[in-house]
């Protein structure tokens, strides 16, 4: 494990403890993203409910603002102990409603609902944290293991809840997310707080101050922007599988949880690329990969046949993530300490504040004019609104020198 290895941020006890704990946290919360999917499928045998569901569960995410202005206020230990706890309390209660047979669509949506508001708050949190763990020439490699970990995740996680839907329905997969929240508790009531690398919170920390902070920067601006067309068109795996599975394909919960570890072979490669990485890649690849990930998707929707359209999600799944571990990385190496918690609250939403529109739309479009013509327009808005903003801000791309928020916001 050398220092300048792909595996040099295990070095540190904080980000192995911390690692072990969410790499089983990202589990659940993949087992319980396919098995509420197919859950509301069988409630509804509808794509618009799903699309409704996916909607409710990412619309608190319009709010992760909040949480990043949180995680700059207050110890972002304590709000993990507290986020991962509310995930624990929901979770749990949709799995004993359904291992009981008493589970009804509204208590779907309800609890959908609440999970996203507690990610809303959790989001920011667990990425600001992340560069809290190791000391900063290691963030590049630790914000890539990060994205290893989510897809490792990806890869089991789909498959292990098409297994357990198959043998034991839906209801355990929630419950198994439940326990997985606690060992987020565990990890974090483990950490040493004094090798934490950190800032004392900032009591008067203001939201209004990160917004002025990203528009006094045309390389954010250009990359907030980038990340709304590319995540609310091009980031929907789970409903572009569900949607091609069951209404394209007529596929069983055992193929269609194959489909989801099918993208993250692909997800998992370029993570494992990123890791060797030491510097912020910048806005300029950011878009060159998210257009690349919009053409990805549309050739995704062209397959005409169950084992083509397997074939080709890992080029999908290596352009989503090696967008998304190219933007984490330089929004966290390009942004200030002292604000990072509140512009990455901002970027979150970005990332998954807006996608709930979409969903219902995507849904409306498959009942009324196939699942490929839905996928193929969300491939094409992607790939047009990305590269819109690389025209608009050609040339400003490049981050400022001094990254402070006093040089960077002149009164």
């Amino acid at each position: 494990m050398t220092a300048n290895g792909s595996l040099r941020s295990f070095r540190h006890r904080n980000f192995r403890i911390y690692y072990i704990s969410t790499t089983l946290s990202n589990i659940g919360t993949w087992v319980q993203r396919i098995a509420q999917n197919w859950l509301v499928l069988e409630l509804t045998n509808n794509a618009l409910w799903l699309g409704v569901v996916v909607a409710l569960q990412s619309a608190p995410s319009l709010f992760s603002f909040f949480g990043g202005t949180l995680a700059d206020r207050i110890s972002k230990p304590k709000l993990l102990v507290f986020t991962s706890f509310s995930g624990f309390l929901w979770a749990g209660a949709l799995g004993l409603l359904v291992v009981t047979n008493h589970v009804l669509l509204w208590h779907v949506l309800v609890i959908a609902l609440a999970l996203g508001i507690t990610s809303a708050v959790d989001g920011p949190v667990r990425h600001s944290f992340i560069p809290e763990l190791v000391p900063e020439e290691d963030i590049p490699n630790s914000v890539a293991l990060n994205s290893v970990n989510f897809n490792t995740a990806r890869l089991i996680g789909p498959a292990l809840s098409g297994f357990m839907i198959e043998a034991f329905d839906t209801g355990p997969s929630f419950l198994l997310n439940a326990i997985s929240f606690l060992a987020v508790i565990a990890a974090v009531l483990m950490i040493d707080n004094k090798e934490l690398h950190r800032k004392e919170p900032r009591a008067g920390a203001r939201f209004s101050e990160a917004v002025k902070y990203i528009r006094a920067r045309p390389d954010l601006m250009a990359m907030m922007l980038v990340i709304f067309f590319f995540a609310t068109f091009g980031v929907n795996p789970e409903l572009f599988s569900a949607i091609m599975a069951t209404k394209e394909f007529g596929l069983q919960a055992g193929e269609f949880g194959l489909l989801g570890s099918v993208i993250a072979l692909g997800s998992l490669t370029a993570t494992l690329i990123a890791t060797k990485q030491e510097h912020a890649p910048g806005i300029s690849r950011i878009i060159k990969y998210a257009i690349f990930t919009g053409c990805a998707i549309i050739f995704s929707a062209l397959m005409p046949t169950y084992l083509l359209y397997a074939m080709a999600l890992p080029i999908y799944g290596f352009g989503m993530l090696t967008t998304a571990v190219a933007s984490n990385t330089t929004i966290q190496l390009n942004t200030a300490p002292e604000i990072r918690g509140r512009v990455i609250g901002i970027y979150l939403a970005m990332w998954m504040g807006f996608a709930p529109g979409v969903a219902p739309l995507l849904g409306w479009m498959t009942e009324h004019f196939g699942a490929r013509i839905a996928i193929a327009f969300s491939g094409s808005v992607t790939v047009l609104g990305v590269s819109i903003v690389a025209w608009i801000y050609r040339g400003r791309l490049h981050p400022p020198e001094d990254l402070s928020i006093e040089s960077v916001v002149r009164p």
